[in-house]
């Protein structure tokens, strides 16, 4: 069951994702564990944040929390809507395989359709990316200031945050070593090796906060 076969990941119950993801079927697949990893380490925050808002002895960082949660369900929700993305964009992918290759003009406009299809893949793996970083911001904050019997938790969300976004990135990788414009995958390699040093730098900041604070 995927949105490959008309149905959105986002109905789906949890057991039957997971069976999904276990098949034979190409999608959901790791874009989609990516994803899914995201929006547990945005969930992670909110809970952070929900144990820290209403707490007498917080009562001075409540306002922040308040905007914390908001910004860490937002982050939940997107993280989810980018698994049908990411489903979307592999479907295009093969839909572009499959164009027929009898004639020159055929196979021509294959090619053409099968690279932008790859040039298009790796657009929703870069947003889990980004979306991860944010996440990793908000947890930063969860584990220095939120309330300190849920401050591994916020360890959890950042590493979370650094496995969706480290998988997002293999999903990079894949498409970029197949796409034969040069100068769009040293423009996009860059930027997916930024994205990794500031996800993993992010993340070991705030594990090491929250060793020191256990």
């Amino acid at each position: 069951m995927s949105e490959q076969n008309g149905i959105d990941p986002r109905d789906q119950k949890l057991d039957e994702f997971l069976e999904d993801l276990a098949s034979s079927k190409p999608a959901p697949g790791g874009g989609s564990a990516a994803a899914v990893a995201g929006a547990l380490s945005a969930a992670l925050s909110s809970m952070v944040a929900n144990l820290t808002i209403g707490k007498e002895q917080y009562k001075d960082v409540e306002g922040a929390f308040e905007g914390i949660l908001e910004k860490a369900e937002v982050l939940r929700k997107e993280f989810l809507q980018a698994i049908g993305e990411d489903i979307e964009a592999y479907n295009k992918v093969m839909d572009a395989y499959g164009l027929p290759r009898e004639t020159e003009e055929e196979k021509k406009k294959r090619r053409e359709t099968i690279q932008s299809a790859l040039k298009g893949a790796t657009e929703p793996p870069f947003k889990m990316a980004e979306l991860a970083g944010d996440v990793l911001e908000l947890s930063k904050e969860c584990a220095l200031s939120g309330n300190s019997h849920a401050v591994t938790d916020a360890g959890a969300s950042a590493i979370l945050a650094q496995a969706a976004a480290r998988t997002a990135l293999l999903n990079v990788d894949i498409n970029l070593s197949s796409i034969s414009d040069s100068d769009f995958v040293e423009e996009k390699r860059r930027k997916r090796n930024d994205l990794s040093k500031a996800s993993r730098e992010k993340a070991e900041e705030v594990v090491e906060i929250m060793n020191e604070n256990i």
